[in-house]
């Protein structure tokens, strides 16, 4: 019966969460870790279509609280960074220029294609980069697509210096300086 609806939820476009009305709210003991990994009652989520169909129910309210929505029933859950982790990029050349294209860890696919749609931040002077996925929910990319994109960065020559540019589609996005 769980096999026959992620079936049949992997057909269904993306779901306008923000139209359902549930009725029942509560808490889950549902942690999404840092690194990606989806923890229920302690324990790792290793069905990757659970994965799969969980992060097409997830939402994140004004608060910033995390949840689980369905047309009748909406759960908080925690996240201890971001919600998805980008595990995969690849470039699409087009005429022109070419767009880069990420793959979460959920199986979301995402051009890069919109301003401020990824934003590189540093903690302890570590970048810390991440990608709008999709409805203010974020990933965080991982260090070896990290470096993949850093290598295709591009000079740019600013007021600051010299800094490090990724291009996609018609946006450069700043990886900071050189």
């Amino acid at each position: 019966m769980l096999e026959d609806l992620i079936n049949h939820a992997q057909q269904l476009p993306a779901y306008d969460l923000s139209s359902w009305t549930p009725i029942f709210k509560g808490d889950m003991d549902l942690v999404i870790a840092a690194d990606g990994q989806w923890i229920h009652q302690g324990t790792a989520i290793a069905n990757t279509k659970i994965k799969q169909l969980f992060g097409r129910l997830l939402q994140r309210q004004d608060n910033g609280d995390y949840w689980i929505i369905t047309p009748v029933e909406a759960f908080r859950i925690a996240v201890e960074d971001l919600p998805f982790v980008i595990v995969a990029a690849d470039f699409i050349p087009q005429k022109g220029q070419g767009e880069w294209h990420f793959t979460s860890n959920t199986g979301d696919q995402v051009y890069l294609s919109e301003v401020n749609q990824l934003i590189v931040t540093s903690d302890a002077d570590q970048p810390k980069p991440k990608l709008l996925v999709r409805d203010g929910l974020w990933g965080r990319i991982d260090r070896t697509v990290f470096y993949q994109l850093a290598i295709a960065c591009e000079v740019h020559k600013s007021a600051q210096g010299n800094r490090a540019q990724l291009i996609s589609g018609a946006h450069g996005y700043d990886f900071g300086p050189i």
